[in-house]
């Protein structure tokens, strides 16, 4: 297994030069937040942590040793379940990490104030992560419907899109003052893996 802190550097290595190279004049970068990893640590035999950037908060999980996810798409998407709940976390190529699943928390970062309120955010997330809680109603329903998508049953009223904010802190675009509609049509239209990558122009 990788190191865990050396997987925080790399991360933060790649993060800081994406956001230099690719997102500099990108409207919706939050300038009150800063590239950080958090929280990174062994989970089953893989390393799990978070990426903090000032367009995104995601969760970002790498294989276990031996594990080879080379024969899933990049997009695909699969369920991971922890002792809170069950999340779903898509196929990436981060450059100096290689293959790897992340879950979005936040994009755009556009509500946070500060970076010591996002930090404070993807910790306490991490905490609870680990902790066993019972379900809502609405997260006990989710699941249900996103357990019979993933074994291949019939769920044609069920629009696969729908999973990507089922979790508790899914972010919603919504206007700000000074931005245009065109500026908010381009957020909607930005795909997660390009978000990720800064494959924005």
């Amino acid at each position: 297994m990788q190191d865990p802190q050396q997987i925080a550097a790399q991360l933060e290595q790649t993060f800081h030069k994406i956001h230099l190279e690719n997102m500099l004049g990108i409207p919706i970068l939050n300038p009150h937040i800063q590239v950080q990893a958090l929280g990174f640590q062994e989970f089953e035999g893989r390393v799990l942590g978070i990426i903090i950037t000032p367009w995104l908060m995601n969760v970002v999980l790498l294989p276990a040793a031996g594990e080879d996810w080379s024969t899933m798409q990049l997009g695909d998407k699969r369920p991971h379940k922890f002792a809170s709940r069950t999340y779903k976390f898509m196929l990436n190529d981060i450059d100096g990490i290689g293959l790897c699943q992340t879950h979005s928390l936040y994009s755009p970062m556009r509500d946070f104030s500060s970076h010591e309120q996002a930090l404070g955010v993807a910790q306490n997330f991490i905490d609870n992560l680990m902790v066993e809680r019972e379900l809502s109603e609405e997260e006990l329903v989710d699941e249900e419907l996103l357990g019979r998508v993933m074994r291949g049953e019939e769920t044609p009223e069920i629009n696969l899109d729908d999973f990507d904010v089922i979790e508790p802190m899914a972010a919603v675009t919504t206007p700000v003052r000074g931005q245009n509609e065109d500026q908010i049509l381009v957020e909607k239209k930005i795909s997660r893996r390009n978000l990720l990558r800064g494959n924005l122009r």
